[in-house]
């Protein structure tokens, strides 16, 4: 069974909590979870909802329901500026490391947070994070990102194998929510740096390919899924008059 990153774990708890509520001391059963499922449904749940709600059943708690597909939605991503702004705004050099590593390197806030000591090789301007299903890839940081790990390491009161410490997504989540929030940026979550770097190399012309191999994907189809996509407003200016 394919492992899962932290997000999708807590994700999945976070619905298995709800579910067992829900059955308020039932065994789940198949109809159960049919019934709970469109109970969402009736409720106005959208239907990635539902989708994740009802793959939490099928890994959980072993029951076959049928589960819709994942929509596609369109991809958010910030603008180069917005992010030097962010990055020019970040109260402490934790927040202000994390967003240059994540951006540089395109990576999951999960694979740049588990990071030790031993992923790094900081004269190569190297790290070897763990991707989705637990396959280690060496990432180049960047003549930034390396630069800003440099700061990091030098100045962190820690002897600790963790990179960053015991600071996890949560923690992180927050901090950059008040951020973006000082810096008047709407709509920020840390994926959005990874959804970001993917984007503006599709926009500089780099080959899918390449996109794909910066950003740990298994499948060349899931980087063209994503990033070879224009949101609603930007197709608009292809259409010819008529």
């Amino acid at each position: 069974m394919q492992e899962l990153s932290e997000n999708t774990q807590k994700t999945y708890g976070t619905y298995a909590k709800i579910f067992r509520n829900w059955l308020n001391g039932r065994k789940p059963t198949l109809k159960l979870g049919e019934d709970f499922l469109e109970g969402m449904r009736q409720k106005g749940a959208k239907q990635n909802t539902v989708g994740v709600a009802g793959r939490t059943l099928r890994r959980v708690f072993n029951l076959k329901v049928a589960v819709p597909n994942i929509e596609m939605l369109e991809p958010e991503y910030l603008a180069v500026g917005e992010i030097k702004t962010l990055i020019e705004k970040a109260p402490t050099l934790l927040e202000k490391t994390l967003l240059i590593m994540l951006f540089s390197t395109g990576c999951r806030i999960s694979e740049i947070l588990n990071l030790t000591m031993k992923d790094v090789e900081l004269e190569k301007g190297i790290v070897t994070v763990v991707r989705k299903g637990g396959q280690r890839q060496r990432v180049p940081l960047g003549d930034e990102g390396t630069a800003a790990l440099k700061v990091w390491l030098k100045t962190r009161q820690s002897q600790t194998a963790r990179v960053f410490m015991d600071y996890n997504y949560q923690n992180i989540y927050y901090r950059f929510k008040g951020l973006a929030k000082k810096a008047k940026v709407k709509h920020f979550h840390p994926h959005m740096l990874r959804h970001s770097r993917g984007r503006h190399l599709s926009e500089a012309g780099v080959p899918m390919e390449r996109i794909s191999e910066v950003l740990g994907h298994k499948r060349l189809d899931t980087t063209a899924k994503i990033y070879g996509n224009l949101k609603a407003e930007e197709r608009a200016k292809y259409l010819a008059p008529f």
